[in-house]
């Protein structure tokens, strides 16, 4: 996915009140491209990465536990439930990147609805 392409997704999930932060990463779990910047630490997107490769019963985002609510080759699904920080959605990309947007809980879609439609814009063909 090129930059233009993602900057696109970034406007279409924007259409909805609530995303925080949209990451693409490579398929080695680098960061390609971020929706703005910030302070995440290398180290714990690489781990988020491999709890969602790994299918782990959790992952670990900006020292909040989310909870993995579904994860299988193609999504990721995960709340945080003690702190009421949000919800994470990822589906990997047609190219074989893997597209993460950290949801606020103040937002008219559900979890489920945000994880198809983050699924299906990775999936949408922009050229």
């Amino acid at each position: 996915m090129n930059q233009q392409e993602f900057h696109r997704i970034i406007d279409d999930l924007n259409e909805y009140n609530g995303v925080e932060i949209v990451l693409l990463l490579n398929s080695e779990g680098d960061i390609i491209f971020t929706s703005k910047e910030t302070d995440l630490d290398h180290t714990e997107i690489k781990s988020l990465f491999k709890a969602w490769k790994d299918r782990e019963s959790s992952i670990i985002f900006k020292n909040q536990r989310y909870a993995i609510l579904k994860n299988d080759d193609i999504q990721l699904a995960a709340i945080n439930t003690t702190g009421k920080k949000g919800n994470i959605a990822g589906s990997i990309t047609n190219e074989g990147d893997y597209l993460l947007a950290h949801i606020s809980n103040k937002t008219e879609l559900t979890l489920l609805e945000w994880s198809i439609y983050v699924n299906k814009l990775a999936w949408q063909s922009y050229t």
